[in-house]
């Protein structure tokens, strides 16, 4: 049993060890010095400033062109409801790199407010670029399966634990 789980457990490392290794980008703050959070929270007529934060680039010292895509994924809003200004491009002069502050989000006024846009912020063709949910919701419940199945786990491995401590 111990022998499966180890082998279990080497299978998984291996098989996710090589996907840190390409070109990375994530939103974060103004000030460029921690990751935001994955949903953040605009009300409508604000804004949010942020920086572009990118590693593992492929070629220094040469520009990369920004390229945004909203969407939406829930609500009565449309994409037209979320402006991004930004730079032309980013020229990269370290591995990683922060363009710090470059980056602005702005909600309209008359946005609805039941609505969550996904925003897709990329520099250069490398990668993905980064992504990041604005919503004006300030509270999520989470789903029942959410809290239901860590404790469903937890529970199951400690009846599995002690029917085998009575063995």
């Amino acid at each position: 049993m111990k022998g499966k789980i180890l082998l279990y457990l080497i299978v998984a490392i291996i098989a996710t060890s090589g996907t840190t290794m390409g070109y990375g980008a994530d939103l974060w703050d103004e000030t460029g010095t921690s990751s935001l959070p994955h949903t953040v929270i605009i009300q409508p007529g604000e804004s949010l400033v942020m920086s572009y934060h990118m590693e593992g680039i492929a070629n220094l010292n040469e520009p990369l062109i920004y390229e945004y895509a909203v969407s939406v994924r829930s609500g009565s809003g449309s994409p037209n409801d979320i402006e991004i200004t930004y730079p032309h491009d980013v020229t990269p002069t370290s591995d990683p790199f922060v363009d710090v502050g470059n980056i602005t989000i702005t909600k309209n006024a008359s946005a609805p407010m039941d609505t969550v846009y996904t925003i897709q912020i990329k520099a250069g063709p490398q990668g993905a670029g980064a992504v990041i949910d604005a919503a004006s919701r300030t509270n999520e419940v989470p789903e029942f399966p959410i809290i239901a199945l860590p404790i469903a786990t937890i529970i199951g491995l400690a009846f599995f634990l002690r029917r085998r401590k009575g063995e």
